[in-house]
C-alpha cells in the first residue's frame, strides 16, 4: 500500500472547527473532550476558539494563524512530511502485513493519504481514504497510521454490522478493535467492557472476536 503524506492548511484548520469548537465525533464515554483538547493548544488558538462568534469565524482565524506559522517556518512541516514518507517506505509493509494477519484478509486499498495536523485529535475520512496524524513525532504517527488503517479494514469487511448495531455501537466496536492492533493505546472509556472481552481468551479469528463484540453490544442494548 502506498501512503501519500501531505499538509493542507485548509484541512488542518477545519479540524479545529469540527473537533474542538463543535466536536462532531462520538464521545464514547469521554468527559469534556472539547475542554481537554482546548487546554493542550497554544494560547492564541485557545483565545480564537473561546472567543470566536461562530464556526466560520473560527475557521478564518485559525487558518490565518496556522498560515502565519507555516509561512514563517515551512521547513518544519516539510521535514515532518519527508520523515513519515521515508519511514513508511521502510516499515509500511510490515504494518500492512500485521493488519492483514489480524484480519486474515488483504488490505483493500492501494493508496491512502496521511495529512499532517498541528491539532491533537486525528480524524479521518474513510470515503476519501485519508487520515490525520500529528506533524511532530514519528512513532505516534506510525501508531496513528496502524490505528486508522485498522478502522478502514473494519469498515470494508464488516459493513453489514452498521445496520445491525446502529451507528454509535458500530463505531464503538470499530474503536475497540484497536485492542488487537494498538495494545499500547488505552482506548475510550466505553470501550473498556469490549477490551476486557477481547482480552479474556485467545480467539480463533478476528471474525469470532467481532461476532462476540457485536453480541455483547446487542445484549447490552436489551437491558
Amino acid at each position: 500500500m502506498k501512503l501519500l503524506v501531505k499538509y493542507s492548511l485548509e484541512k488542518d484548520a477545519r479540524t479545529y472547527v469540527d473537533f474542538v469548537y463543535t466536536f462532531k465525533a462520538f464521545k464514547h464515554g469521554r468527559d469534556g473532550p472539547k475542554s481537554k483538547l482546548l487546554e493542550k493548544l497554544d494560547l492564541k488558538l485557545q483565545e480564537i476558539l473561546i472567543n470566536a462568534e461562530n464556526a466560520e469565524a473560527v475557521y478564518e482565524q485559525v487558518y490565518n494563524h496556522l498560515k502565519n506559522i507555516y509561512e514563517n517556518d515551512p521547513d518544519n512541516i516539510e521535514k515532518g512530511i519527508k520523515r513519515l514518507q521515508d519511514s513508511w517506505e521502510n516499515v509500511g509493509d510490515s504494518i500492512i502485513y500485521s493488519l492483514e494477519f489480524l484480519y486474515k484478509k488483504p488490505f483493500p486499498f492501494e493508496t491512502i493519504t496521511a495529512y499532517l495536523t498541528t491539532n491533537n485529535i486525528f480524524p479521518y475520512s474513510y470515503e476519501n481514504r485519508y487520515f490525520f496524524a500529528n506533524y511532530k513525532f514519528l512513532m505516534p504517527q506510525l501508531g496513528t497510521a496502524k490505528h486508522e488503517l485498522n478502522h478502514f479494514m473494519f469498515y470494508y469487511y464488516y459493513p453489514e454490522l452498521l445496520e445491525t448495531l446502529g451507528k454509535e455501537r458500530y463505531e464503538l466496536l470499530k474503536e475497540s478493535l484497536t485492542f488487537f492492533s494498538n495494545p499500547e493505546q488505552g482506548g475510550k472509556p466505553n470501550e473498556k467492557p469490549l477490551r476486557e472481552l477481547f482480552g479474556s481468551k485467545i480467539w480463533s479469528s478476528l471474525d469470532e472476536a467481532v461476532a462476540a463484540g457485536a453480541k455483547y453490544l446487542l445484549e447490552k442494548q436489551k437491558h
